[in-house]
């Protein structure tokens, strides 16, 4: 019990100190992911916004822990999942209200009627900032599923006729299904479709044009873009990996044919590890990204003023009513597949590109497929 509460505290604390930087890795002009002019940055209501949402985070924190506590009894992958889950949920709420009080403010003062519109963003029109696949990462995915394929080939006819097809919180199977090629080999099946579709959006990534950020001189854009471009092919690359190695382990823990006890608890400290794992990726992501944009802009800094500085400019196509929340894009004229984030760091999709929409569409029916193949199986 006290490695689950360890492991639980572990992964609520990563996860919250991702949250509290997140302001810290936006853009001063985006602060919660409303549009704000460079003189308004430091407006005590931006400022005093921004400190509640981190309070609201230390709050959905403190909670999140004393959630997991109680449900602890019910088993060691209960305390971690019920964490992440009220951790998430209470910061999304709290960032949503904190954020309303600077769109008031915004949309009482006019703080961007005096600021000129125009297309300040481009799309990136060369393959400088298009690099390679993580081929390395994908291939050794693919090895990993197949060596655990290999082993449910080898362990097939010494398996039970019924055989575990999901497990409850407490890492006990509760569901099964009588033995076949599906219920052995359906949840590699379903590894090896997430795979094909985390590289197929590392091919989109590769080859379709994605906005530059707004208010950067076009060279220094460049130089931003080429680093997520790079960054978010080596991230795409680990998820894989990890997602890889994490349905290969939990389908020979499946299989394996020892005391329920040690199956059950190699099933919890699986999930507990794939959480932390998944969350320690997306932060040293988010982190290089973070430091790298830092450094390239401070490279290329010019004097306030002075001819080629950044100036504040309204970019029709990042109009605060293409974002939902501040989180999620949606605007059918605009070209771009991937645009910069508004709050955090990195890429999201444009939801009013039909490739945005296929890609959105593929990924939450491989998540529902997931979720139905125990039902399916049974």
């Amino acid at each position: 019990m006290t490695a689950v509460l360890v492991s639980t505290l572990a992964v609520a604390t990563l996860i919250a100190a991702i949250l509290l930087m997140l302001p810290a890795m936006s853009r001063t002009t985006l602060p919660l992911g409303v549009l704000v002019p460079r003189s308004r940055a430091a407006d005590p209501v931006v400022v005093t916004a921004v400190r509640r949402f981190r309070i609201v985070v230390v709050v959905a924190y403190v909670v999140a822990l004393a959630v997991a506590a109680l449900v602890a009894p019910l088993g060691p992958a209960a305390p971690p999942l019920a964490a992440t889950f009220v951790l998430l949920v209470g910061s999304v709420a709290g960032y949503l209200f904190c954020r309303r009080s600077i769109q008031a403010a915004k949309s009482a003062g006019g703080w961007l009627d005096d600021v000129p519109v125009r297309i300040s963003g481009s799309l990136t029109p060369d393959s400088a900032a298009r690099p390679r696949p993580a081929y390395g990462w994908f291939a050794a995915a693919f090895v990993v599923l197949a060596a655990a394929a290999a082993v449910g080939v080898a362990l097939y006819d010494s398996l039970p006729e019924t055989i575990a097809v999901h497990w409850n919180a407490s890492g006990q199977a509760d569901r099964f299904a009588e033995k076949s090629f599906w219920s052995v080999f359906a949840p590699l099946l379903i590894g090896t479709g997430v795979l094909a579709l985390i590289v197929g959006i590392a091919f989109v990534v590769q080859r379709v044009p994605w906005r530059r950020g707004a208010g950067d001189r076009p060279e220094v854009a460049e130089r931003i873009g080429a680093l997520q471009a790079h960054l978010t092919q080596s991230l795409l690359g680990w998820i894989a990996f990890i997602v890889a190695a994490a349905i290969s382990s939990l389908s020979v823990l499946g299989w394996w044919r020892a005391e329920s006890s040690a199956q059950s608890a190699g099933i919890a400290v699986v999930t507990v590890c794939l959480l932390i794992v998944i969350f320690v990726v997306i932060a040293a992501y988010a982190a290089r990204l973070v430091s790298g944009t830092r450094a390239i802009r401070a490279g290329a800094e010019v004097p306030g003023g002075a001819a080629g500085a950044a100036r504040d400019t309204v970019d029709p196509r990042d109009d605060d009513r293409h974002w939902k929340g501040g989180l999620i894009y949606v605007n059918a004229g605009d070209p771009a597949l991937f645009v910069p984030k508004r709050f955090g760091a990195g890429l999201t999709l444009n939801l009013g590109h039909p490739g945005g929409i296929a890609i959105a569409v593929v990924t939450l029916l491989v998540i529902v497929a997931a979720l139905l193949l125990p039902v399916l199986l049974r």
